[in-house]
């Protein structure tokens, strides 16, 4: 029997999920260590083979494969610790990274400054050279200047290079031609084309994500060979995967040569698990709530597809690669509140982290927090958490809410406590909103998928206030995104430029590009030890009304292009208009902006159950451990009974209101809600309205 392992190395915890070829499950959680990442995975490792009575040779030799979710290339963006770079561009073009699309994104706030640029201009060099869009050499590349700008940037002490010509993407040969000058002026030096980074229309988003491969690979190269090291030097010797910011995985080969598709490599692998859960009772349609100690991340799977979105920004920075449309939000258990100077209360995105953490830690903190605020309310235990390995002090709690919100604002502690949960609360609620009703979803339609430590003690609440009906807590809730990643896809993206009205287009050529991209495809898996059965191709098309400035990405379901024209197209492009910005304008003439093919080799899907060592088997009622006082509204106290979920057997339904306390999470079930531990190791939720 093969097994595989999920790593996902986070802010405050890095999560382990060992998962079997049958579902069976295993799981460790130890705390983060950006310092020492080597020691954190060791200590996870340990942890699997005690529990399974081996050392940790004998547990690597189990493995097949390591799936690793990291935030080390979105850590290095956010906190500037980048590479040197330079850049070479097409003679007139070398403010494209400065110009941006209008300066800066909210175009009409004169108080955003704006954004820095990656390269600093004396190091984006000009070079004589052109190439039209038919592909045809216009002026042919100055050899000389290239080598004087590789004597600039060695003078400078650039670190990597990106190089982003003019319609490289058709002709890519002066690229080509400056990459090996350059491995001749500058050997070692990592150097990034634009035409393979990111071959698409548009210089900007071109120019910023092929800069940012520059900015980021060093490090991330760094990080990749110290972790094979160690993993190797403990005696596991097969393929190691990495989460990409699509949510599917790729070798450590396929981030060196693109080391954008690292960013929000944590996050992404939270859809994954999402869908999956919520196949398991038969919903399409899905939000993950995934709130730790830290952060909220919010994704959206729709009809089974996870949402994903080209073109967008992070920190800033255009990117120009498919990404998981996680929005991220500073509200988690640690997010600090705080009066601001208008006397409104703020919660977020501050946060207290591990250390000294919460106040109800008891290592420091002074701060009052939305832990602090949940244990106030008696939603969360007052005397210890994570299945009693964390002990918990709730006077503290008390205290810091007194004296940092509810003395300021000149009401009582609970009244305080309350404010701040129902203010993340609206939060949250909002995040959830900008993925789904502003983007033409109904969410009546959804279910939430419960990840992190947190959201099961605020789902019910953000559920009421958005029409939300059902609710899916998982017992891996807590490793939600080391779950995704044991789950999660291998996927490769392949593109084709093809800018055409679709009066222009024809038919048969299309389909022989699709052809030709599937193909790759094909083979490529193939090579990876993927069957013809577990291989699944998407195909896309980019396209935009004539003038338009946004472009909508069409999945395509029919097998090929009709000979006939483009008329199925047509009206797909015009209904997910519609839904996208409320309107459509059929007698618009339709442009084709490119191709794509998604190459999926299956993974995920061919998992059907979970199972998780430590069954209950007692009746709800024989759960209870105890009861405490809980908060439901400023004035309104109810004694409300707290279960030990672990021990509660399959099928038991509990009414709430109730506390129901699993070894990494802790579910309220609010009044009017009904929860019920299915066979698939998770919480389903429900409103009784809706019996």
């Amino acid at each position: 029997m093969s097994h595989r392992l999920g790593i996902d190395i986070g802010g405050t915890f890095t999560d382990f999920v060992l998962l079997s070829d049958n579902g069976d499950l295993q799981v460790a959680k130890v705390s983060s260590n950006p310092e020492d990442l080597d020691s954190v995975i060791d200590e996870g490792l340990g942890e699997l083979a005690a529990q399974s009575g081996i050392d940790i040779p004998a547990l690597l030799r189990q493995f097949d494969l390591i799936v690793h979710g990291t935030t080390i290339a979105t850590n290095a963006l956010i906190q500037g610790k980048l590479a040197r770079t330079g850049m070479l561009c097409t003679a007139g073009f070398r403010d494209i990274l400065e110009l941006r699309e209008g300066l800066k994104e909210r175009r009409y706030d004169y108080i955003q400054p704006p954004p820095t640029p990656l390269v600093p201009r004396h190091l984006r060099l000009p070079i004589d050279e052109r190439i039209n869009k038919d592909g045809l050499v216009l002026q042919p590349l100055d050899e000389a200047q290239v080598r004087a700008a590789a004597a600039v940037f060695r003078d400078n002490g650039v670190e990597a290079v990106a190089v982003c010509l003019l319609w490289s993407i058709v002709n890519p040969a002066h690229e080509e031609r400056i990459r090996d000058l350059l491995a001749e002026e500058m050997p070692g030096a990592p150097v990034y084309l634009s035409s393979i980074v990111s071959p698409q229309l548009r210089e900007y988003p071109r120019f910023s994500t092929t800069a940012l491969c520059a900015a980021l690979g060093s490090r991330l190269h760094d990080y990749i060979g110290r972790l094979e090291s160690n993993l190797e030097g403990a005696g596991f010797h097969k393929a190691i995967r990495y989460i990409q910011c699509n949510g599917g995985t790729t070798s450590a080969a396929g981030l060196r040569e693109r080391p954008v598709l690292a960013l929000d490599s944590g996050p992404a692998a939270g859809p994954a698990a999402g869908r999956f859960f919520g196949r398991l009772f038969d919903i399409d349609n899905v939000i993950t709530l995934d709130m730790g100690g830290t952060s909220l991340d919010v994704s959206l799977v729709h009809q089974g597809h996870i949402d994903t979105a080209k073109n967008v920004d992070v920190h800033r920075y255009r990117v120009a690669v498919p990404m998981v449309n996680v929005r991220t939000l500073g509200a988690g258990g640690g997010s600090i509140a705080w009066i601001d100077d208008s006397g409104l209360l703020q919660v977020g995105p501050q946060s207290a982290e591990a250390w000294p953490g919460p106040a109800c830690y008891g290592r420091g903190g002074e701060a009052a927090t939305v832990t602090d605020a949940n244990v106030a309310l008696g939603y969360f235990s007052d005397r210890q958490l994570l299945g009693g390995a964390m002990a918990i002090d709730g006077d503290l709690a008390r205290d810091s809410i007194r004296g940092t919100i509810a003395k300021p604002l000149g009401v009582d502690g609970l009244e305080a406590a309350y404010a701040i949960y129902t203010l993340v609360n609206e939060n949250m609620a909002n995040a959830v909103r900008q993925i789904s009703t502003e983007q033409g979803h109904d969410l009546r339609d959804f279910a939430f998928i419960c990840g992190g430590g947190c959201s099961g003690a605020h789902a019910a609440r953000i559920a009421e206030s958005l029409g939300v009906t059902r609710i899916i807590v998982p017992r891996v809730a807590s490793l939600l995104c080391s779950f995704g990643a044991v789950i999660a896809d291998v996927r490769h993206d392949y593109s084709r430029n093809h800018a055409a009205r679709f009066s222009d287009c024809n038919a048969g050529d299309i389909n022989r590009q699709f052809g030709e991209m599937m193909a790759s495809a094909r083979a490529d898996l193939a090579a990876e030890g993927f069957d013809p059965e577990h291989i699944r191709l998407q195909r896309t098309m980019d396209v935009r009304y004539l003038g338009e400035l946004g472009v909508l990405t069409l999945t395509l379901a029919e097998a090929e292009i009709f000979a006939n024209g483009m008329g199925p197209i047509e009206t797909l492009f015009d209904q997910e208009h519609e839904r996208a910005f409320t309107f459509a304008d059929p007698d618009c003439e339709r442009e084709l902006m490119g191709l794509g093919v998604i190459a999926y080799g299956q993974r995920g899907a061919l998992l059907s159950r979970i199972a998780m060592p430590g069954v209950g088997d007692q009746t709800p009622e024989q759960a209870i451990s105890h009861s405490r006082q809980a908060s439901f509204a400023p004035d309104q106290s109810l004694m409300v009974a707290v279960y030990d979920g672990a021990k509660v057997a399959f099928g038991g339904e509990i009414e709430g209101p109730a506390v129901i306390e699993e070894d990494t999470t802790t579910i309220l079930v609010p009044p009017g809600w009904r929860a019920r531990l299915d066979d698939s190791h998770a919480w389903f939720m429900w409103r009784l309205d809706q019996d």
